[in-house]
Parts: structure tokens; C-alpha cells; sequence
């Protein structure tokens, strides 16, 4: 008899335990699938980021190619280039490259004059990614004449 009554009060328990087993392991799971969309998006920004970068540098360097050209002289002088892209007086110069999707730039370009030298400086501002990935990367070049003797 002392055996039943035992038994009788030691059921329940088995129950609650399973129950406080099966919060901690929902709890636990819960806590790892936030880890795991942090991750993510940690990894999707970062990825975004260098593409802005990426993108900032490239309309530099299509400034630096429309100032400078490799093969022969520019229809109009740097100084006159520059100008019409600076970012009080002119407009903005639009990159939007084909390789890399869902990013854009913007170059605007301010000329100085020190001695016999003309100085340029570049400012490209890139973006990526759309919504609460978007990023945004700005990158400054500054380029000079050759001093001519």
C-alpha cells in the first residue's frame, strides 16, 4: 500500500520534466535561428559594401579616363570636364556599371589652380542594395597636370 501511494504522488513529475525539457531545447533552437539570420545579414551587407566600394572606385577611375585619356588628347581641356561636373555649378556624372547589379554612382569633380598646375578633386558616392541592406560608399581621388617646363 505504501508503494501505491508513493507511485500515485511521483507521477506527475515525469510530465512537468518533459515539458521544462521541451522550452529550453524551443528556446535554445530559437536562440540559434537569430544567430544564424544575423549571420546572414551580416554576410549580405558586408558583400554589399565592398560592391559599393568597388563601384566608387570604378567611376573614379572612368573620371580619371574622361580627364586623362591614354590614346592622344581630350576633346576639351580637364579643366573644362571637370567643371561641367562640379558639384555646385554642373551635374552630378552617373556611373551605373553593367557588372554589378543594383549599384550606382555619382562623380563630381572640383578643379584648382596652383602655380603652372591644375589639381582635380574627385568625389564618387556609390550605393548598393535597396531597403535595410542598403549601403553607401564615398571615395575621394585628388590627380594634378604634369608641370610643364
Amino acid at each position: 500500500m505504501s508503494y501505491s501511494r508513493r507511485h500515485s504522488k511521483q507521477q506527475g513529475s515525469a510530465l512537468i520534466v518533459a515539458i521544462f525539457v521541451i522550452v529550453v531545447m524551443a528556446a535554445m533552437a530559437a536562440a540559434m535561428l537569430r544567430v544564424a539570420g544575423s549571420g546572414q545579414d551580416i554576410t549580405t551587407r558586408e558583400v554589399l559594401s565592398t560592391r559599393a566600394w568597388f563601384t566608387a572606385h570604378s567611376a573614379n577611375e572612368d573620371m580619371m579616363r574622361q580627364l586623362f585619356p591614354l590614346a592622344g588628347t581630350a576633346s576639351d581641356p580637364a579643366v573644362d570636364i571637370c567643371n561641367r561636373h562640379h558639384p555646385d555649378t554642373g551635374t552630378a556624372y552617373t556611373f551605373a556599371p553593367a557588372g554589378i547589379n543594383g549599384c550606382r554612382a555619382a562623380t563630381t569633380c572640383q578643379s584648382s589652380h596652383a602655380g603652372s598646375v591644375n589639381t582635380y578633386m574627385l568625389v564618387s558616392t556609390a550605393s548598393c542594395g535597396s531597403g535595410p541592406h542598403a549601403v553607401t560608399r564615398t571615395q575621394e581621388l585628388w590627380a594634378k597636370d604634369l608641370e610643364h617646363e
